[in-house]
């Protein structure tokens, strides 16, 4: 038997779905002493609502022409209640894709950060 993937079927069981690209070059925090070209970006904050799923497409865009790799992705979330990554892979060079799952029922914030290297 097929196995379907569990974003397919939370989309079939009326799960909403929101989906945001955010850039670094539009972070909210920068942190550049990691020390041998190595950055850490905190972007902006996301709501995400009860049920819902979340997922944030992360760009390392690039300095001085030279590109940013991306070593890693992570993310918090307020309340001490569980939440889930579904996904976090680097998707494309420079590119990390994040899927969160909100399954409490309440409202709560999401905040993403990436590590980069300039290349």
């Amino acid at each position: 038997m097929k196995k379907k993937s569990s974003l397919k079927v939370a989309k079939k069981a009326g799960v909403k779905h929101k989906k945001i690209i955010l850039n670094v070059n539009r972070a909210h925090i920068r942190q550049d002493d990691l020390g041998n070209g190595f950055q850490r970006f905190i972007l902006r904050s996301f709501f995400i609502n009860p049920g819902q799923f979340l997922t944030l497409t992360l760009t390392g865009g690039s300095v001085g022409g030279r590109a940013r790799a991306i070593i890693s992705a992570g993310w918090n979330i307020n309340f001490n209640v569980p939440a889930y990554a579904v996904r976090s892979f680097p998707s494309a060079p420079g590119t990390w894709t994040l899927t969160i799952h909100n399954p409490s029922p309440f409202l709560r914030v999401v905040s993403p950060y990436i590590i980069t290297k300039i290349t």
